[in-house]
């Protein structure tokens, strides 16, 4: 193997590893295999999950040439080989090789070809493809040893580009994860302390009509905007939601608990676990949110108890509290919302008071 050839392989493997963006990398990496090679064309597929070509990246053909192709290489003939045995193939000519299949209508004459496969690790990426040395020769050994080093270099290279969007991944999560947290933590709880301020305050005899509709429709708007950044939360973490029913509710209790300022109890009852789908999920936590939240802001409880109960007809939330107990209003929005949900799933919803203290409330959607 000469000096400038060693040269030239060295070369493309750095360029290889400059770690550019990966489809620029890989035009530059058949570009370079074609110059060591000293050959007319050259390709790079990369494949799908189930094994079939996915993207085709050439060089040597203009695009007018490209565009004459009756169809884009499908991973048949000697691509298809090399997928299904997937190690260097060197072959004089084409057509005489037993997985031939021709070229489609409008594809230049090829005569020799250089096959090599670039895998990560276990992983079968794809191959680099080479056809028509100019000398008219054919691929030699030596051109196959060089591209198989090529090869090596381009898999570590798309390696280590995966391995970097995965950290950039890893470090997004872990910024929305913080986002939505300092959102909960900070303002949702200091919007909870404001609306139980404005609570006390409203409870003064002395107030005016006026000015009690004004603190009124100023916990309107609380509730609504708390809603807003709790649906903000939710699609700040919903990259990697967390499917599991009761993993969800232990989330939302743990919550509501800090909020209140003591420990909500819950239970499970039935089969919660295979017959709460996530579509139902979503409701299920939205409900459980809601009864919750209206228990810690009106009631003045002490104590509140969920309980998540399904069989295979219909889910049900039931929360119970201590409080002064359900005293129907004006103020209906949260009640309302929850009739509609129940509705929309052909079911019901109902709150009362729960005998001499406290409030019982019951949600109830089919499955």
């Amino acid at each position: 193997m000469n000096v400038t050839r060693l040269s030239a392989l060295s070369e493309a493997v750095m360029d290889v590893a400059k770690g550019e963006d990966l489809k620029t990398s890989l035009k530059r990496l058949i570009h370079n295999a074609v110059l060591i090679t000293d050959c007319t064309y050259g390709a790079l597929g990369s494949i799908t999950a189930d094994g079939t070509l996915e993207d085709f990246t050439y060089i040597g053909m203009s695009d007018e040439t490209a565009d004459e192709i009756n169809t884009f290489p499908q991973g048949k003939g000697l691509l298809g080989h090399l997928l299904k045995y997937p190690a260097p193939l060197r072959v004089p000519v084409i057509q005489e090789h037993p997985s031939s299949v021709g070229f489609p209508k409008g594809h230049p004459s090829m005569s020799g070809f250089l096959g090599v496969p670039i895998r990560i690790r276990d992983e079968l990426y794809g191959s680099i493809y080479l056809t028509q040395k100019r000398n008219g020769k054919d691929f030699t050994q030596e051109d196959e040893e060089l591209i198989v080093v090529l090869a090596s270099a381009a898999g570590i290279a798309i390696d280590n580009y995966r391995g970097h969007i995965s950290r950039n991944q890893v470090g997004v999560l872990a910024e929305r994860e913080r986002i939505a947290r300092d959102l909960h933590d900070l303002v949702i709880q200091q919007l909870f302390a404001f609306g139980i301020s404005l609570q006390s305050i409203s409870a003064d005899a002395s107030l005016s009509r006026q000015s009690l509709e004004k603190i009124n429709d100023i916990l309107e708007n609380l509730d609504s905007t708390v809603q807003q950044i709790r649906t903000t939360i939710f699609a700040l973490q919903n990259d990697h939601p967390i499917q599991d029913i009761r993993t969800l509710v232990f989330s939302e209790i743990a919550s509501l608990s800090s909020i209140a300022g003591f420990q909500v109890t819950h239970s499970f009852m039935g089969p919660v676990d295979t017959v709460i789908n996530a579509e139902l999920s979503k409701q299920v936590i939205a409900v459980i949110r809601e009864l919750v939240t209206n228990a810690i802001r009106h009631s003045h409880a002490t104590a509140i108890d969920l309980v998540v109960m399904a069989n295979k007809t219909y889910c049900e939330i039931r929360v119970t509290d201590n409080g002064k107990g359900f005293e129907p209003s004006g103020r209906k929005s949260g009640l309302l919302n929850l009739e509609q949900r129940a509705a929309a799933r052909g079911g019901e919803f109902e709150i009362i008071k729960n005998g001499p203290i406290g409030t019982k409330a019951m949600w109830r959607g089919s499955l």
